[in-house]
């Protein structure tokens, strides 16, 4: 087979080394996202140009790489295709596996769908229970339960006033792992 990779030309040399590097990244990429939720290591890019950045997960390009460079191989080497017509079965082959892998990250990954959330956005305004007495000046310990289970952070009061421990209070702010809170039974 070999042989016949080599002798065949320049383009199914191009088909195997696509499908090498992609292979190759859909796993690196798999095993990454196993490390990076071990590290709890994240990116965050923001774009204000004209034409907003689309987020494309590594894997569904990786299968779109390996899914070209497989389907070519077997085009050229299989079926004896020309060139055109492998590359264009090549090609869309590789789109649709390529938006399949896609589709499945943005709908059936989503993080929407997860048991992630936003700190800052789930705690605003929420009841908590004040579980270490909050002082005057100083830092106490409040607790709120939701979707993913008991939710523990350092508190202080917004009035300046103590809180005893036990008393009910709402979550006015966050600030890192803080919660500025004021009594329960106050009006804003």
């Amino acid at each position: 087979m070999l042989e016949a990779l080599f002798s065949s030309g320049t383009l199914n040399l191009v088909y195997t080394i696509v499908f090498g590097i992609s292979f190759i990244f859909a796993l690196i990429s798999l095993i990454g996202a196993e490390i990076g939720e071990v590290l709890d290591f994240d990116v965050d890019a923001d774009s204000d140009g004209i034409f907003e950045f689309v987020s494309i997960s590594p894997f569904a390009l990786a299968m779109f790489g390996s899914i070209f460079g497989m389907v070519g191989l077997i085009t050229r080497l299989w079926l004896d295709m020309e060139a055109i017509p492998s590359i264009i079965w090549s090609a869309g082959s590789g789109v649709v596996i390529g938006i399949a892998a896609q589709a499945f990250f943005i709908y059936i990954l989503s993080p929407s769908k997860s048991s992630h959330y936003s700190l800052t956005e789930d705690a605003l305004d929420r009841e908590a229970e004040v579980i270490i007495s909050i002082p005057s000046d100083g830092l106490g310990q409040v607790a709120f339960n939701n979707v993913s289970g008991r939710v523990t952070m350092g508190a202080r009061s917004s009035t300046g006033q103590e809180i005893r421990n036990g008393s009910l209070v709402t979550i006015e702010k966050i600030v890192g792992r803080v919660a500025i809170v004021r009594p329960y039974s106050e009006e804003k």
